[in-house]
């Protein structure tokens, strides 16, 4: 069983606002591999890194949604939305 954080999102992609759901965070201050699983059923490598307490850093590799448009590789920064750090959105897109 891999160990890598499990992120949902809600669309094909990423983009500003977009909802994202993870269930486990990753200990703060440590890189940690996530698998992103994009609604369409697309899905990729990415790390994760815990910022501020509310705040995400996502680096996610590069993937084709399932009508095989090619999406490259970006880095995001996302926003906690609950209390419980279950729901964000992207906030922007970083550097």
């Amino acid at each position: 069983m891999s160990n890598a954080v499990q992120i949902q999102v809600a669309a094909s992609h990423l983009y500003p606002g977009c909802a994202v759901h993870i269930a486990h965070l990753p200990e703060p201050a440590r890189a940690a591999d996530a698998t992103v699983e994009f609604a369409d059923g697309s899905g990729a490598h990415a790390t994760c890194h815990l910022r501020a307490h509310d705040e995400l850093e996502l680096t996610v590799d590069g993937y084709a949604t399932q009508q095989r448009h090619p999406v490259n590789a970006r880095h995001w920064l996302l926003l906690a939305v609950d209390a419980t750090h279950n729901s964000w959105r992207v906030k922007r897109r970083l550097p």
